[in-house]
């Protein structure tokens, strides 16, 4: 099973520094953990959260979503806090798993009813209750998770073109639809055998 996947960030405007970061990996045969989490704010502050946070899923990418959720939580208890979007792909049972807190957006393309949410809530400062979201999809769906830099209006829009390689979809989607007021960053999967 193969999975093709792209992404592309950006700080806000007047910025040098991005508080949104993402990250992609197979950690195990067939397992992918993918993350978008945007530090509260903007700048190195902002960063510092966002990175603390991925550390977290770095270093515990087997354990179950809520767990690695409740740990990046503690771990940003002295930051001013992130949202976080967790996605596990188990691909040769083609399962999703997928777990929200606060604002981070994710939009699938399939003939399957996916739509997962994610709960209001700030990593480091109010934990709601977690909800986790499991689905089956088809290969060759596509994922997209954003932060909200990303306008959702990108998900009405016939004209992009799912077929693209993954990173000429994150791009589309970014010149499009990206404001310059916020950071922003959008990660394209394609579970395509």
């Amino acid at each position: 099973m193969n999975i093709t996947w792209g992404a592309i960030g950006r700080a806000k405007q007047g910025q040098s520094v991005s508080g949104d970061t993402y990250f992609v990996n197979e950690y195990a045969e067939g397992k992918l953990l993918v993350t978008v989490v945007d530090g509260l704010g903007g700048g190195v502050e902002a960063a510092r959260a966002a990175h603390l946070a991925v550390e977290v899923f770095q270093q515990t990418p087997a354990l179950p979503l809520p767990d690695m959720l409740r740990q990046a939580h503690t771990a940003l208890h002295s930051t001013r806090g992130a949202v976080v979007g967790l996605l596990r792909l188990e691909l040769t049972q083609a399962k999703a798993s997928y777990i929200g807190v606060g604002n981070i957006g994710i939009q699938v393309y399939s003939r399957q009813p996916i739509k997962p949410i994610s709960k209001n809530g700030i990593l480091g400062f109010r934990l709601p209750t977690l909800l986790e979201l499991h689905y089956t999809y088809d290969p060759g769906d596509i994922f997209v998770l954003y932060s909200d830099g990303v306008s959702q209006q990108f998900t009405q829009d016939p004209t992009i073109d799912i077929r693209q390689p993954p990173q000429a979809i994150a791009e589309r989607i970014l010149a499009s639809y990206g404001k310059f007021s916020d950071d922003a960053t959008v990660v394209v999967l394609n579970t395509a055998k």
